[in-house]
């Protein structure tokens, strides 16, 4: 792992160099300020103020993150240069009434200020120096109107993305799947203390109508019209057409919230650009963290799991591996539910696989809607215009006549269709 670092990690850079023109007239250097004087006691001024795309095209496509580099000088009269991430509405007027209704920023600057402090104090209670994510930003004083948050730039600490491409490894996989046992085993504890969340995270998108029913039968029609791509699986067409036309949309969908069974905050969003890896010096991983908490909804554990194995591991492991990952993450799960004294029934191993089995229908919205764009090569036209759009067409044939996207249904149709994941 040591000698080839570099090759498996990326960090999500744009490629384009430019400073933004049409950056948000309230995005000015002096709403940094107060900031400033926090991170360096001897700020005396800004002496360059610079913004750009944080993430290259098709990294990112529910909303704008922009970087914020900063050259300071400070009363001694030396200087530094630092940065910020700002994440701000899309351009597209569709899809910022679509954020606004899903109230996307809410629940994020809910989780970031609120919930996700309570659940670091949990851990510090306990003598455990446990972090799950970014410092949110909050200048006094601003009255913004539009929905933004200002982030610590995890870059400054040497973290990373891994290659989307690649997908992860057993060593990276478990440092996910341990860290995801500590968020869901202190969300637990949190219900169990302080009483059920609010209701923003009953559903992933706080939609009150299904608005993605169009594209749903879009990408569902190139979804099978590409089968012979995968493999002798065209017998598998009319189930999978049956099964989209009349399975629900898993991210509009409320949640049961079943008393009996375990149920936790999941992250709602847990694929590999979401998770930034920091190393020692040896090239061995120190530290995981998790971002874009826009998606979080209050549920069986297995949303996290499906979602993220399927669509994050490296496919010589997502399958061969896949019972081994999630002993390992009841292992840590049951741990840290222990060490945090939660006092409700902890679930068994038997427990975890049976809600694997019932809530499977995350299965199917994994690989037909995020897989595709896990695995999409870097494209102009990689945004979510042409994602969700009647005349995206082309991108989307694109997507899922991939052959790594083609490799990997091969191996992942079969398996999921001989768990019954497509039976009604």
């Amino acid at each position: 792992m040591t000698n080839n670092l570099e090759s498996i990690t990326e960090v999500k850079d744009s490629n384009n160099n430019a400073e933004i023109k049409d950056k948000p007239s309230w995005l000015r250097d002096e709403l940094f300020e107060e900031i400033l004087k926090k991170d360096f006691p001897k700020f005396a001024k800004i002496t360059k103020f610079c913004v750009k795309p944080a993430v290259a095209t098709g990294e990112n496509y529910m909303t704008v993150l922009l970087r914020v580099t900063l050259n300071v000088e400070m009363c001694n009269n030396t200087s530094k240069t630092t940065s910020y991430m700002v994440k701000v509405e899309p351009s597209s007027e569709k899809f910022r009434i679509m954020i606004k209704e899903w109230q996307v920023f809410i629940k994020e600057r809910r989780t970031y200020g609120k919930l996700i402090p309570k659940f670091e104090e949990y851990y510090q209670l306990k003598g455990e120096n446990v972090k799950f994510a970014p410092s949110m930003l909050e200048p006094l004083g601003t009255h913004i109107k539009e929905d933004h948050l200002i982030l610590e730039d995890l870059r400054l600490k040497g973290f990373k993305n891994f290659n989307r491409h690649l997908g992860l490894d057993v060593i990276h996989t478990q440092a996910v799947l341990k860290k995801l046992a500590q968020f869901h085993a202190a969300s637990a504890l949190y219900v169990d203390v302080e009483g059920p969340f609010p209701s923003l995270y009953d559903q992933c998108l706080t939609a009150a109508k299904d608005v993605f029913g169009g594209h749903r039968r879009r990408i569902g029609k190139i979804f099978r019209d590409n089968l012979r791509l995968y493999g002798d699986l065209q017998h598998l067409e009319e189930k999978l057409r049956h099964y989209a036309e009349n399975q629900f949309d898993p991210f509009q969908l409320r949640s049961e919230k079943n008393p009996y069974e375990f149920n936790v905050l999941n992250h709602g969003d847990l694929w590999v650009n979401n998770i930034m890896f920091q190393y020692n010096d040896d090239g061995s991983l120190k530290e995981t963290y998790f971002i874009d908490y826009q998606m979080g909804r209050y549920g069986s554990p297995a949303q996290d799991l499906l979602y993220f194995i399927l669509s994050s591991t490296s496919l010589d492991i997502k399958i061969r591996q896949f019972d081994n990952f999630i002993s390992y993450y009841h292992q840590h799960l049951v741990e840290n539910l222990e060490l945090l004294n939660y006092q409700v029934k902890v679930p068994k191993l038997r427990d975890i696989h049976r809600a694997l089995f019932k809530y499977d229908y995350w299965a199917y919205t994994t690989i037909s809607v995020l897989s595709p764009i896990v695995l999409c090569e870097s494209r102009d036209d990689a945004n979510v215009d042409s994602l969700v759009n009647e005349n995206g067409d082309e991108f989307r044939q694109a997507m899922y006549s991939n052959p790594e996207y083609a490799k990997y249904m091969s191996a992942v149709i079969p398996w999921l269709n001989n768990r019954g994941a497509f039976d009604l």
